[in-house]
């Protein structure tokens, strides 16, 4: 079973292509039997014809009380008082032997005679049967031939006779690879084709469907899939479409109540705010002071983050300018910010990616040290590569650190960890640009984290 499942191919093009071939393998197997019965008739036509002219001569003069006959070579001629045995033979090649010889004779001796076939085989040389190699022209083989037929005096005649059996002209490889060439190679052949046609026009919607899931990841309001098609492929993109209305509406009402929310938060902020004014100098009134601060700007991040997932203004961007300007403005004596490489002009929305670069630099020069920034141009778009050599990030976090509220340090102190939301905004920007956030912790200790954006940023 396990082995089975190993061979099993995992495209639905090797599925169905290996499902037709086997299938029509069996079923030519299956039919070979018929041409079989055919093949055994028309080996046998050469042979009963010219028993037929050879026996019909001795048939027309016969008399089972006179002298011997003359005989041909190889043939065999008897009385009997009754119809000898016939041997037990349905199969439907014998019948028509039967139908052959019958109407040979009745050419041959110009009436309609009432001819038994007692025993047709192929043989060889010495008498033993050989069915299936006869049938593919061996030079050796012989057909052996016995009949009867009923005289005037109601006796029976039996003429048993051997001649060369037809076909015979062509070697037996020559006629097993036309066979094989023929029936099996050019029926593959055909379903191959037949299969690549139909794979392809049945996988084109499916391929279609398959581009638009992995497309709603990036762009949620991306144009519906087209109702056409077959029946399934239409109720199949009918659904898709509703799911991704529904999936609008979601993040639509979600995304309304909490930018609703945390609006709404500020009014009782800001009478918080002029309340606190009001309160003598103290060390509790700097307490609730920074508790304030700390909720304005966590509420300020959910609504950063909320916007940046909408593009408003895309434009061609001089990579090398912006990220230059951007390191220069965040700049200092300790960390220089050293930029290296260039990357040229993309397609993007400059505010937002100017926003993206801001937190990732931020983060590095937040925990790490030696903060570095690389450029380089790829066949498919710009790559922006922020280095540091600080603690790194627990490999377990990798893969969700960019979630919201998700920090990759420890203390809960707003001064040194924020509030989880600085790489989710940049994630977020940059897969609203159809761009890629990696993150990989470096040899040495350290952290590299990568912006790239495709040639064709936006949606």
């Amino acid at each position: 079973m396990r082995l089975l499942r190993k061979l099993w191919p995992r495209t639905l093009f090797g599925q169905l292509l290996l499902i037709m071939v086997s299938g029509t393998l069996v079923i030519q197997l299956m039919s070979s039997s018929i041409w079989f019965d055919v093949r055994f008739a028309q080996v046998l036509e050469a042979p009963v014809r010219l028993m037929a002219a050879r026996s019909a001569p001795l048939i027309a003069q016969a008399q089972c009380h006179a002298g011997r006959l003359q005989v041909p070579r190889h043939y065999q001629v008897r009385c009997a008082e009754s119809l000898p045995a016939v041997d037990a033979d349905e199969r439907r090649g014998r019948r028509r032997v039967e139908l052959l010889l019958h109407q040979a004779l009745a050419y041959e001796l110009g009436g309609d005679p009432q001819v038994r076939l007692l025993k047709v085989q192929l043989t060889d040389e010495l008498g033993q049967p050989i069915i299936w190699r006869s049938l593919f022209g061996l030079r050796t083989a012989q057909a052996h031939i016995q009949f009867a037929v009923p005289l005037p005096d109601g006796h029976w005649l039996t003429v048993d006779g051997q001649e060369l059996q037809g076909w015979s002209g062509e070697s037996a490889w020559v006629l097993i690879s036309d066979y094989l060439l023929r029936v099996y190679a050019l029926r593959i052949v055909a379903v191959l084709l037949v299969c690549l046609v139909a794979v392809r026009l049945c996988l084109r919607p499916v391929r279609r469907l398959a581009e638009a899931a992995r497309g709603l990841g990036r762009n949620l309001e991306q144009a519906p899939l087209p109702l056409d098609g077959p029946e399934e492929v239409r109720q199949a993109a009918q659904a898709f479409n509703a799911m991704q209305q529904r999936l609008i509406a979601m993040v639509n009402d979600k995304a309304y109540f909490l930018a609703a929310v945390s609006h709404d938060l500020r009014t009782p902020l800001t009478r918080m705010r002029l309340r606190l004014e009001r309160l003598e100098d103290g060390e509790h009134k700097e307490r609730l002071r920074q508790n304030i601060v700390q909720m304005d700007g966590m509420i300020g991040q959910v609504l950063d983050y909320l916007r940046t997932g909408e593009q408003q203004n895309l434009q061609l961007v001089d990579v090398d300018r912006l990220v230059a300007r951007q390191c220069a403005d965040l700049a200092s004596a300790e960390e220089p910010l050293p930029v290296q490489g260039q990357a040229g002009k993309v397609r993007v929305d400059a505010l937002l990616l100017q926003r993206c670069l801001q937190n990732l630099l931020v983060n590095a020069l937040r925990y790490g040290r030696e903060v570095s920034v690389s450029l380089e141009r790829t066949p498919g778009g710009v790559g922006i590569h922020v280095d540091d050599r600080g603690p790194g990030i627990d490999p377990a976090l990798l893969a969700t650190v960019t979630d919201p509220f998700v920090r990759g340090e420890g203390s809960r102190n707003h001064t040194s960890g924020g509030y989880g939301l600085g790489l989710s905004i940049a994630q977020r920007i940059t897969a609203s640009h159809g761009g890629e956030l990696l993150l990989a912790n470096r040899e040495g200790g350290g952290l590299r984290v990568s912006v790239l954006l495709p040639d064709s940023c936006g949606r």
